[in-house]
């Protein structure tokens, strides 16, 4: 007689779970402008509520800084005595000096662009880079370098006089 040899089965191994997808990081939306929201003028500078947002590497306004740009506008139009603004423009260190200036000073000239197509006097606008040369945090950390990354506001003339007798410009680059 023949011997039939029997092999035990052999079962698959079960399937491991596939890896759970790791989620893509979302940006965090900067948060809405209230639009009852005033901008508060502090020495010189004009803190607004909202935020002005660009594309990464851009001066691309984002739509989110409508609400941030439309406040400026009413306070511009509300503040007849502010002859002049400086919009500045900062960014972190990251990269070249010379191109981080020179897009701080797009960046401020895109906000300039944005307020006179609102129907703001262009001569009542001045656009200034500074780049990487006036941080507020440190540069070493993500945080800071976002904080960093920012523009401001500042009552440059009132009455077509240097206001609180500062320079104009602040001591940047102008961007015509």
């Amino acid at each position: 007689p023949q011997r039939r040899l029997t092999v035990p089965a052999v079962r698959p191994a079960p399937a491991e779970p596939a890896p759970a997808a790791t989620p893509t990081p979302t940006p965090t939306p900067a948060p809405a402008a209230d639009p009852a929201a005033k901008p508060v003028l502090k020495k010189d500078r004009l803190e607004i509520p909202g935020q002005i947002v660009f594309e990464t590497g851009s001066a691309l306004l984002k739509p989110e800084s409508d609400a941030a740009l439309n406040q400026l506008k009413q306070y511009l139009d509300e503040t007849p005595r502010v002859t002049k603004l400086r919009i500045e423009g900062h960014t972190d260190n990251a990269g070249n000096a010379a191109a981080n200036e020179t897009l701080s000073g797009q960046r401020a000239l895109a906000i300039k662009a944005a307020l006179v197509a609102k129907g703001i006097a262009k001569e009542r606008l001045l656009a200034v880079g500074f780049g990487q040369n006036k941080p507020i945090a440190d540069n070493t950390t993500e945080e800071g370098k976002s904080k960093n990354r920012r523009t401001e506001f500042h009552v440059a003339e009132l009455g077509g006089k240097k206001y609180l007798g500062l320079d104009p410009t602040g001591g940047g680059k102008v961007f015509e």
